[in-house]
């Protein structure tokens, strides 16, 4: 038997429509379940990775709040990085590491939080304090405004109020009084409930070069509290602020009787008001001769004063004082009411001098009131 040449080829295979559409269905059927399995694996791992990031924030706040801000700083670190989207791990990580005093890396965590947000309001407030911290104080003037004016996803008005008051605080530091008193009038109106506020504005007013509106602030509280101690102190220093040192005096002897526990206090700002009365030149009621004595009184003082501050300083210095000295001498040749008026001139521009050169927490205090009313 012969094997033929050529076989006939086998049979091509042939589906009906039903069988590849069945055929497609499974396949597609197990890429889709692949998908949606690895998809919920993905979800799981997620969800376990957020949830270890926030069992080591809740660690590294609690640590940080006992003062092991080194470990701390390092559980807040590990949030940080297994859970990037939320912004507040690494705001509490800049926070930490400003406290443990390293403003400059709490600076560059920041950053990309505010490329990705830069109307955060807890993060903007972060940075204002980190600018803060390193002397930009014009920067972080900024930044508190952005804080206060930005997005508070909870607590905004509580969050902004605080960050006004930082802000606030900041200024009055750094002896701003005009930036001072722009922040304190839209806050006034906002306090009126809240009386340890008030008070604090009210003194606050006082620093920014505006004592007449703490007085109306503490008289009110008054009105209603007869017996708030706190409250004559206050008018004390708004009164002895304004150059009025018999009021100033008044208020402080009232508060002493409503509160004689406190009197250690009260009798050192008692007696700081005494010097204040006793040095004035310019009170009312004083003999000419009295006016005289006082006001040569102020320019020895002040001189006094400037070589303890100054000391060994540039010849022009030295030279001033000097000058000063002759001149005083000098004045003793003129009539007396001429007199009065040289010395206190002599005496203002000696102090205008001190003050130029020497740091506000050198000054004298009641030497300082006495000048800050003949200035007026």
């Amino acid at each position: 038997m012969k094997t033929p040449l050529f076989q006939p080829a086998a049979p091509t295979p042939t589906a009906t429509v039903a069988e590849f559409v069945a055929t497609f269905a499974v396949i597609l059927g197990a890429i889709v379940g692949l998908l949606l399995f690895d998809t919920a694996l993905a979800r799981v791992d997620l969800t376990e990775r957020k949830a270890y990031a926030a069992r080591e924030f809740g660690l590294g706040e609690r640590l940080t709040a006992q003062g092991r801000t080194e470990q701390g700083i390092e559980h807040l670190r590990t949030a940080s990085t297994l859970d990037g989207d939320n912004s507040a791990y690494g705001v509490a990580l800049a926070q930490a590491i400003l406290a443990d005093g390293r403003p400059g890396e709490a600076e560059q965590i920041l950053l990309p939080l505010l490329e990705r947000n830069e109307t955060d309001g807890a993060t903007t407030l972060a940075m204002a304090r980190v600018l803060a911290k390193e002397g930009k104080l014009d920067e972080a003037k900024s930044y508190y405004h952005r804080a206060i004016y930005g997005l508070w996803p909870v607590g905004a008005e509580k969050n902004r109020t605080a960050a006004r008051f930082e802000l606030i605080d900041l200024l009055a530091h750094a002896n701003a009084r005009q930036e001072l008193l722009a922040e304190l009038l839209p806050i006034q109106a906002d306090s009126t409930s809240d009386v340890a506020q008030r008070k604090k504005i009210a003194r606050l007013f006082v620093v920014a070069g505006s004592p007449a509106r703490a007085v109306l602030t503490f008289r009110e509280l008054l009105r209603r509290d007869p017996r708030d101690a706190d409250s004559y102190v206050g008018l004390a220093e708004a009164a002895l602020s304004l150059g009025d040192f018999a009021t100033a005096r008044i208020d402080l002897l009232a508060a002493q009787k409503l509160m004689p526990e406190d009197s250690v206090s009260l009798r050192g700002r008692i007696a700081l008001t005494d010097s204040v009365i006793s040095l004035d030149p310019t009170q009312s009621g004083l003999s000419l001769p009295e006016q005289v004595r006082r006001s040569r009184n102020l320019v020895q003082m002040t001189l006094t004063s400037m070589r303890t501050c100054l000391g060994v300083q540039a010849p022009q210095v030295a030279a001033a004082l000097d000058s000063a000295s002759l001149l005083l001498v000098a004045g003793r040749a003129a009539g007396q009411a001429q007199s009065v008026e040289q010395n206190l001139s002599l005496a203002e521009q000696l102090w205008g001098l001190r003050r130029s050169r020497c740091a506000p927490e050198a000054q004298d205090g009641a030497l300082t009131l006495v000048h800050n009313r003949i200035t007026k």
